[in-house]
């Protein structure tokens, strides 16, 4: 039978048996709203059944953009070597044809709307894809972290932009939680790389939708650039929030927490009653 043993909370960091050997964006957002989620997730790793439409769906969108800045002449193909009837579960594929017109879709828009894009940012020059996992350092003290820091940059532009690619039903608030940790943390990483604040951080999103006048928004653009006081701050945190895994503070919130986290569903699959 499975046990939560969160045993640790007398040690110090150095004999904690919760420490990590990376963090990223999604694992901290991931313990902002739930430590208990974040618990299964990463220490027990308890794995979960999920439906893998929106997953595919956004990595088919995501896969088409990179092949065009990659000079392929049809991304459309690049989506629907991706995004594959077979690879879903019985839900996901009675939405296929849906999901798979509606890309499609996102696909024309933004062709459409990149050379204004690219006129705009200068887009095309840099690198797709950046892969990094490195320590990060303080900006105002110089103290670097314990751990390394790993992330997936959608593009690194010669002109030093962070371009992020996303996907949403909705328009984006820029204050958004998800949204700020990424780009605190790839700034962070940037300034301990290059020495420097990067020129600005942009995240372009593709909305899922079909576009019904000529001036509908289809592509929302949201900018960003932090200060360094931000970057001090985003360290500090995160440093925080690893001395709290590493003394196994993985409570569930106890006020306002939603029915719909994963932390119930891991539960559900250990047979564990929530209380």
């Amino acid at each position: 039978m499975f046990e939560l043993t969160f045993d640790d909370t007398t040690l110090g960091k150095e004999d904690s048996s919760f420490k990590l050997s990376r963090i990223s964006p999604s694992m901290i957002v991931l313990y902002l709203s739930c430590p208990l989620a974040f618990y299964y997730a990463y220490i027990a790793k308890i794995e979960i059944p999920q439906t893998r439409l929106h997953l595919l769906f956004g990595s088919g969108v995501h896969k088409a953009v990179e092949d065009m800045y990659a000079g392929s002449k049809d991304p459309f193909e690049s989506f629907k070597k991706v995004f594959l009837r077979e690879e879903l579960d019985p839900e996901g594929q009675a939405r296929f044809t849906e999901y798979y017109m509606l890309g499609q879709e996102m696909i024309k828009n933004y062709l459409e709307f990149h050379p204004t894009l690219d006129k705009l940012y200068s887009l095309q020059a840099g690198s797709q894809e950046h892969r990094f996992k490195e320590c990060v350092a303080n900006p105002i003290t110089g103290e670097m972290s314990r751990i390394p820091l790993s992330g997936i940059l959608d593009r690194l532009t010669d002109g030093n932009k962070i371009i992020e690619y996303k996907t949403s039903k909705t328009l984006w608030k820029a204050d958004e939680t998800r949204f700020k940790v990424q780009s605190l943390l790839y700034n962070l990483w940037f300034y301990t790389k290059f020495g420097k604040i990067a020129d600005e951080t942009l995240y372009f999103v593709l909305l899922k939708k079909y576009r019904q006048t000529k001036r509908d928004s289809v592509v929302q653009v949201i900018s960003y650039k932090p200060t360094l006081e931000d970057l001090a701050g985003a360290w500090e945190e995160v440093d925080f929030i690893l001395d709290k895994i590493e003394s196994g503070a993985f409570e569930r919130p106890q006020f306002g927490h939603p029915p719909y986290c994963d932390c119930f569903k891991y539960e559900r699959v250990l047979g564990i009653k929530s209380h």
